[in-house]
């Protein structure tokens, strides 16, 4: 693609025209307006020079970042003048980021919240107004602000245990020529909008607080932190604070959804346990599927976000690696997005409900139970009932029944050669649960399109008996056919994981005792083990399940969206072990793998 370049220029304003990249090769229109910014591509370049407290700077806006730098000063012969001169030319190369100077700052598109523009540096400092139609369709008027406003945000590095928290920084540039003004503006909101998260944000929220949870400030904390940021993204957002237990869950089930596109909640994990709740029920009577025996469990239509308000927030802080609010809000109107485990809880062939945390039996399950009771102490009540339950050191009597895979040591692209490597902690942007929410994505795929086909095909009165064993019979032929067309192109790690998806059944069937018959005949590739034994701990966690008080969690190396079950079984030891147990969950340096008496 053809380049033009035009030679820095003065003009009377005192900027510089800028460059700009077009499909045909030709220099576009400098002063376009609404017509102009639609017709331009991520490729064009901006470059003009602004003033940012009232010192020049340059400012170059290239592909889907922002740079700024101040101009240099060079003495010229005169010995009493000086004369203000651009930086170097930086050589930018069409579709390969460009190494910027030594003292640029840059921003990248994805971090920016929003664009305001004014008459006065307090004018562009006010959100934009709620109505952005009827602000784009104000380009064919006459521009007159000269100030232009770039809200973004900045990750905060203050030290490795906090290098979490993100913070919202604003940008204020000021050119006396309010087109150019006007053009940045048009331009860095196309590509904002035209980045990878931009078309993940949000404008319509439905938001549920619940001012019950943890310190009891669920309402002060969304108007305080909340709120101002969802206004100045230019964020629409309907507040319901709750009254009730499983008043969020109704609405979600009864109202109509169609108008908003996510839901929020602020709130602790019970408030995040019951939206979630709501929106996969929903997606089920959306289906058509059995609620209380479905033939799989399909996604939410709508995303959840989550802020922060309650007396753990562990799945916040596994998703984010803090709970402070101002980092999950940034992180939703920002668009960004993590696929989070959900496991179904059921009794005798009975889905029950789900649970996007940890499952618990055993200490931690007294202490949950228990700490209902000290609602009124609000985060300490996990202490008392803790340390409560804790020097009792009672033992719990416990049988479970697994479903294993075979293991094979000697092939490289078994499951277990996967999980038998140097365990990993999830990341952002992690490869192994990218891999497993395309697979599940693939899955349910198939689930649909076959209840679909046998909805139309069989007869009402004979369609439940018709579907069961249609899926039993067509899905290891649907998932042989996947396997074909995606096995060619993963690696060998990716591969195990793929056939560990394909292993895992969809449905088994149950006594009515909740146990699985010794003679039932499991799927190919399964086998069932029996752990029985006096435990003080069982846990089956999802996440991390980290917090403030165990930053590393109780499952330090669980990922959020692989699809894997974390199972912890601690045997009944001594109190001294127990203590050991505690200290090594409450450490940032502590690793469960370490203890012995884990099974």
């Amino acid at each position: 693609m053809a380049r033009t370049q035009s030679d820095p220029k003065m003009t009377q304003s005192g900027s510089t025209e800028f460059a700009k990249t077009a499909a045909a090769g030709g220099a576009g229109d400098v002063y376009g307006g609404a017509a102009g910014a639609a017709a331009s591509s991520s490729s064009d370049v901006l470059l003009n020079n602004f003033q940012l407290k009232k010192k020049s700077y340059r400012v170059l806006l290239h592909g889907q970042h922002l740079v700024w730098e101040r101009m240099q000063r060079q003495s010229v012969k005169r010995p009493n003048e000086t004369q203000k001169v651009p930086l170097p030319e930086q050589q930018l190369t069409a579709g390969a980021e460009s190494s910027y100077g030594a003292h640029s700052h840059i921003l990248h598109m994805d971090d920016i919240i929003s664009i305001c523009t004014g008459n006065s540096k307090h004018e562009s400092l006010q959100p934009p107004p709620s109505n952005r139609d009827q602000q784009q369709a104000d380009g064919d008027t006459k521009p007159t602000a000269q100030f232009l406003t770039i809200n973004y945000a900045e990750r905060l590095s203050k030290s490795k245990t906090d290098c979490n928290r993100w913070q919202l920084r604003r940008i204020t540039f000021y050119n006396a020529d309010a087109y150019i003004v006007r053009q940045w503006q048009l331009q860095l909101q196309a590509r904002v909008a035209s980045s990878p998260t931009g078309g993940q944000r949000v404008q319509r929220l439905l938001v549920f607080i619940n001012p019950f949870g943890g310190r009891k400030a669920g309402a002060q904390t969304y108007e305080r932190f909340v709120r101002p940021l969802f206004q100045l993204a230019g964020i629409d957002a309907t507040c319901i604070t709750t009254q009730r237990a499983n008043q969020i869950r109704d609405i979600l089930l009864t109202h109509d959804l169609s108008c908003y596109e996510a839901v929020c909640c602020v709130g602790g994990d019970g408030t995040v346990a019951e939206v979630i709740n709501g929106l996969v029920f929903r997606r089920m009577r959306e289906l058509g599927l059995d609620e209380q025996r479905p033939a799989y469990i399909p996604r939410p239509t709508l995303p959840v976000a989550v802020i922060p308000a309650g007396s753990t927030d562990t799945i916040v802080y596994s998703m984010h690696g803090t709970a402070d609010v101002r980092t999950a809000a940034i992180h939703v109107v920002l668009g960004q997005r993590r696929g989070l485990d959900v496991c179904s809880v059921s009794n005798n062939r009975t889905l029950l409900r789900f649970c996007a945390s940890v499952l618990s039996y055993g200490y931690l399950g007294d202490v949950a139970a228990e700490s209902e009771q000290y609602r009124w102490m609000g985060t300490r009540r996990y202490e008392y009932s803790g340390v409560k339950a804790f020097f009792s050191n009672r033992g719990y009597d416990a049988e479970l029944q697994l479903l294993e895979e075979p293991t094979e040591p000697e092939t490289p692209q078994s499951p277990a050669s996967v999980y038998t490597e140097p365990p990993s902690v999830c990341y952002a942007n992690c490869q192994r649960c990218s891999i497993a929410s395309s697979l599940q994505e693939q899955r349910s795929t198939l689930f649909a399109a076959n209840a679909d086909e046998s909805r139309e095909e069989l007869q009402p009165q004979q369609a439940e008996q018709q579907k069961k064993s249609a899926e039993q019979q067509a899905q290891p032929n649907d998932d042989a056919t996947v396997a074909v067309n995606c096995e060619s192109q993963l690696n060998e790690i990716e591969t195990a994981l793929y056939r560990s998806q394909l292993l895992r059944p969809t449905s088994l069937p149950l006594q009515p005792g909740g146990s699985y018959g010794s003679n039932m005949s499991l799927p190919s590739g399964l086998q069932l083990k029996t752990i029985r034994g006096n435990f003080f701990l069982i846990c089956g966690a999802n996440i991390t399940c980290a917090c403030a008080r165990s930053p590393n969690g109780i499952s330090r190396y669980s990922h959020l969206g692989d699809g894997c079950l974390d199972l912890i079984l601690v045997r009944k030891t001594s109190f001294l072990n127990n203590v050991r147990f505690l200290l090594n969950t409450a450490g940032r340096a502590g690793d469960i793998v370490s203890i012995d008496n884990i099974v």
